[in-house]
């Protein structure tokens, strides 16, 4: 592996560190107060629309200076939310979570535009593949340590020993930054971004079912991720046992792991497999009992990685047979399809005030029929692939069919 990715994955035992407490114990700090869903939503909701924009924004610096100041403005704008958590509290509270999730975007948008783009640069098909297969390690012992640790710390100094200690970390990353790769992109003199998607979407029709691939994805994956964190809440509200029950969620998609890699499924099956795991965990919570809730977030978690592993195989095909200039611009078009679509699910989540309501259970039902439709899309995007397309540099033992 080449010396550029090993600093990678040291950025990345970072940031997943600071990214596992945020999607956690911000999400819980906002919902103890009122035990709203409606705040939870509106602050997810200023994460993804300033996440979409950040991730454009990034892109485009990257055409101008390095990823060592996108790195360094994802760090800032993540000790910017922390301070905030920290120092200030507004009588307006819709502002003051606003204020927190643009922050907490920016640091997403950011980090991943570097590291997407970085990476997607960097070393041959054979280091990808290692990478991929470290960092997905990385993350795994993170999302299995940090819960217990951050909710041990919360119990003897609460919230602001943990708001303190991620700072640290900030700041860290922030120094680190300065290490990385100078990697950036020269800005070429083809036609704008806009028109060279839409003359690519006319040009080849699979694009078209990437696009809508991603456009339905949003939707779910919004839906699931938000309703993981509030069925956990629901269930308790002890730190311990979230962290615990976090665990036990990173533990099953540990299992899925090894099934993928002891039975070698093909792509198309490992999705459809995702796909009727994470249906099969929305459709079940409309049986109102606690303990529901919580295999409902096993199964869900399961078919996620199943889902993720497949999905993001089949994706990656597309955008890695161009040059840089066109990577960008694919994964500009990406991030900023699944944004939109996961802002529309949050708006419409902000109107949901209990998990009976008839609102929720159409949401259930829209959600269950964009999950359905993307192995159709995907079938049909694979359908129009090139035969000589090169493929894809990806973990051993994650190969595509």
């Amino acid at each position: 592996m080449s010396h550029a990715l090993r600093k990678w994955l040291v950025m990345n035992l970072m940031s997943y560190t600071i990214f596992v407490y945020v999607g956690i114990f911000v999400n819980l700090f906002i919902w103890e107060k009122n035990r709203l869903i409606s705040e939870v939503a509106w602050y997810n909701l200023l994460v993804y629309f300033s996440w979409s924009f950040a991730f454009a924004a990034a892109a485009y610096l990257l055409t101008k200076s390095t990823v060592r100041l996108l790195l360094g403005i994802s760090a800032f704008s993540g000790g910017s939310a922390f301070l905030l958590l920290s120092f200030v509290e507004l009588d307006n509270r819709m502002l003051w979570i606003a204020m927190i999730g643009v922050a907490v975007g920016v640091m997403y948008g950011f980090f991943s535009a570097a590291q997407n783009l970085s990476v997607s640069m960097s070393g041959t098909s054979a280091e990808l593949g290692r990478y991929f297969s470290a960092a997905a390690s990385i993350q795994q012992a993170v999302t299995l340590a940090v819960p217990l640790l951050s909710a041990a710390i919360i119990i003897y100094f609460g919230y602001s020993g943990t708001f303190a200690l991620m700072l640290v970390f900030l700041v860290v990353m922030l120094a680190f930054s300065f290490a990385m790769p100078g990697k950036s992109m020269r800005s070429g003199t083809g036609p704008s971004t806009a028109r060279w998607l839409w003359q690519e979407l006319l040009r080849k029709p699979g694009l078209r079912w990437f696009s809508a691939s991603n456009l339905a994805a949003g939707v779910f994956l919004q839906f699931q991720q938000l309703f993981l964190l509030l069925f956990t809440f629901s269930v308790t509200e002890n730190k311990l046992w979230i962290a615990a029950l976090n665990g036990l969620y990173t533990l099953a998609t540990l299992g899925g792991l090894f099934v993928y890699r002891k039975f070698s499924l093909k792509d198309s099956t490992f999705l459809t497999m995702g796909c009727l795991l994470i249906a099969s965990g929305f459709l079940i919570v409309l049986v109102p009992a606690k303990p529901v809730l919580i295999v409902s977030n096993l199964l869900t978690a399961v078919g996620m990685f199943c889902f993720g592993a497949a999905w993001n195989t089949l994706q990656f095909k597309w955008i890695k047979p161009y040059p840089e200039a066109g990577q960008a611009k694919l994964l500009v078009w990406r991030e900023t399809l699944i944004c939109v679509t996961r802002i529309g699910t949050l708006l419409l989540v902000m109107s949901v005030d209990n998990f009976r309501s008839p609102l929720f259970v159409a949401l259930i039902g829209v959600s269950v029929l964009c999950l359905l439709a993307v192995p159709y899309f995907e079938y049909r995007a694979k359908k129009t692939l090139e035969p000589d397309a090169p493929k894809v540099g990806i973990p051993p033992g994650l190969e595509p069919e």
